[in-house]
């Protein structure tokens, strides 16, 4: 799977936010991040949506929409010559936006009043009309205000979003981990560090056997349950 980040920020050199997170995205092989400037050059814009099979829209959320750069982008680069042709249809579209206030903002009754996945329906309604397949999406609430353990923890599953087919199933997530453990132990020269990775490692390994085990006894029990 290739992953274009379609990045859209009209101060990005001074986000701390955009820095971290661009980070994470180097980290990974097959994904790609692409700041929007103008003008465009359309066709080399398309290529790079041709090329990708996971298509990100990342921005902060100003006035409960992306910034402009975003808009001017769809408006000229999505235009008929891409939509007629139906090339993007079966692709992924996802969002990544980041958000100055807390998530217990965004539901009714609260001061937003909407939901995040409210606001960001045009963009639900645009994949719907290009044949792709909506994202959940993945809002960053209040990055400046995060601790140190719960960025570390956005780090991860920002390279899950960008890099996994099934990021939300749990199972999916510890194969990714095991994956990221076996390639950082092969890399580790203190023995005491390789110990201590080999030993989470294994943690990991017997977790992922109790829920494969869980999953087949829930399988048997509705085979008996369908007798």
């Amino acid at each position: 799977m290739k992953t274009l980040v379609i990045v859209a920020h009209p101060q990005l050199a001074n986000s701390s936010t955009e820095s971290f997170l661009k980070a994470a995205a180097d980290d990974e092989n097959n994904v790609m991040w692409h700041e929007l400037k103008t003008p465009f050059d359309i066709s080399q814009e398309q290529e790079l949506l041709k090329s990708a099979t996971r298509i990100i829209f990342q921005f902060p959320l100003y006035w409960y929409s992306a910034p402009a750069i975003l808009k001017q982008w769809l408006d000229e680069v999505w235009n008929s010559q891409l939509t007629s042709s139906h090339l993007l249809k079966g692709r992924e579209l996802g969002i990544v936006t980041t958000v100055a206030h807390p998530a217990s903002a965004f539901q009714p009754g609260a001061s937003q009043r909407y939901t995040i996945a409210e606001i960001l329906r045009p963009y639900q309604a645009l994949a719907y009309a290009m044949g792709m397949k909506y994202l959940p999406p993945l809002p960053i609430y209040q990055f400046a205000q995060q601790s140190e353990e719960e960025r570390q923890s956005l780090f991860i599953h920002y390279q899950q979003y960008l890099t996994l087919d099934k990021f939300l199933h749990f199972s999916d997530q510890t194969q990714w981990f095991i994956g990221r453990l076996n390639a950082k132990i092969a890399r580790e020269l203190d023995p005491l560090q390789q110990a201590k990775l080999e030993q989470l490692l294994s943690l990991l390994q017997d977790q992922q056997e109790e829920l494969d085990d869980l999953h087949t006894s829930i399988g048997w029990l509705r085979e008996k349950e369908d007798d």
